[in-house]
């Protein structure tokens, strides 16, 4: 039996490389962004004619089906993970009160209308933590700080839980068994720490095991994925964004050394270098942040070489390349990405890891071979 799979917010194809090695065989996509789907098709040429390049607003479960060849109830797992940005903690966290933050109930339309066996959906860990109205760190601090029901940490979470449970009639004969996992990607043999939040569902009253990271308590470093690059695709301009002349100059001197970020800079350059984000209450650990070869990276971020998102390369005073965050992210090297440079980091930095994928695949698959016996 084929193991078919459709794939909404597709991206740069990182969630679906997983699945593709777990066992499953991508037959649609719906992605809006023209450069993104550049790279899938530079990469999956037969899937032409089988991408929906449109906001997925406009997608009808219909329409998916018919790109797929597939009908109703035949789809074996539906992917994608909505936008990040609206939920995670180093943004304006406007999560379900903007548009972006509600295209988790277009994913759970689709679903219904579909019925596929399983589904997976994926987003970042501050999405449990996330309010239903955002109120800035510095005001939840305050010492007389009186919240709201919908400013409480966690309630854009409730908001979204109830949502899944009502739409996929959890719990019914005929809805879906619904499973959270919280997953750490280096975990799965990933060189890089990057918590991500699934939700996995299955249709009926099953049960399918979270999976378990081998690699739980023996981390890839980041040596083991790029140590061997030797000084290869290092064009500045067209593999990585230069720094400003400061943080050059910072980085070149030794001033920050593997492992350190600007706290161990003297305070006058620290306020220098970080500007406003020095007198910030949270979020600063990403500022003149340098890798350390013996461990894994920190998160791949759409733009190592933003102020407060830097991923410098443990000994040379650049940030990485689209190819070395590429290669931290598990994309094969022959993997093509269209568009500019942003456009690379961007795709890379929005994946989610293939290894992290692939192991969420094979825990389904695990499951249908189970239920066959």
């Amino acid at each position: 039996m084929e193991l078919t799979a459709i794939s909404l917010f597709t991206g740069a194809f990182g969630l679906d490389l997983g699945l593709e090695k777990a066992g499953f065989k991508v037959r649609a996509c719906i992605e809006k962004d023209p450069i993104a789907v550049q790279t899938i098709l530079s990469n999956r040429p037969n899937l032409l004619g089988s991408i929906i390049q449109k906001d997925i607003n406009d997608v009808t479960a219909k329409e998916v089906l018919s790109v797929s060849g597939l009908k109703k109830g035949e789809v074996t797992l539906i992917s994608g993970g909505p936008p990040c940005q609206p939920f995670s903690t180093v943004g304006r966290r406007h999560s379900v009160s903007s548009s972006e933050g509600m295209l988790f109930k277009k994913f759970l339309d689709i679903v219904w209308d579909i019925r596929p066996s399983f589904f997976i959906f994926e987003n970042v860990k501050g999405i449990m933590s996330a309010a239903i109205q955002h109120r800035p760190l510095k005001e939840r601090t305050l010492k007389h700080a009186k919240f709201s029901e919908v400013e409480s940490l966690g309630s854009a979470w409730d908001f979204i839980r109830r949502e899944f449970d009502y739409k996929l009639r959890r719990g019914e004969k005929d809805g879906y068994s619904i499973f959270v996992w919280e997953l750490n990607a280096a975990d799965f043999g990933v060189a890089q720490k990057r918590k991500r939040v699934f939700v996995v569902g299955v249709r009926g009253q099953h049960n399918i095991d979270k999976p378990l990271g081998k690699f739980k308590y023996n981390h890839l470093s980041i040596k083991k994925v790029i140590g061997k690059l030797n000084g290869k695709y290092e064009n500045e301009g067209v593999d990585y964004i230069p720094y400003d002349k400061l943080r050059y100059e910072i980085f070149s001197k030794g001033l920050i050394e593997q492992g350190q970020n600007w706290n161990v800079l003297p305070v006058q350059l620290q306020k220098k270098v970080m500007g406003k984000g020095w007198y910030a209450t949270g979020g600063r650990v990403g500022f003149c942040r340098r890798l350390s070869w013996d461990k894994p990276s920190p998160t791949i971020t759409t733009n190592p070489a933003g102020r407060a998102t830097n991923l410098c390369h443990p000994s040379k005073p650049r940030p990485l390349t689209y190819i070395e965050c590429a290669l931290i992210q598990g994309f094969p090297s022959y993997w093509k990405f269209a568009g500019n440079l942003t456009h690379k980091y961007r795709q890379i930095g929005n994946a989610v890891p293939v290894k992290l994928s692939m192991s969420i695949g094979k825990a389904i698959l695990k499951f249908i071979e189970e239920a066959r016996k």
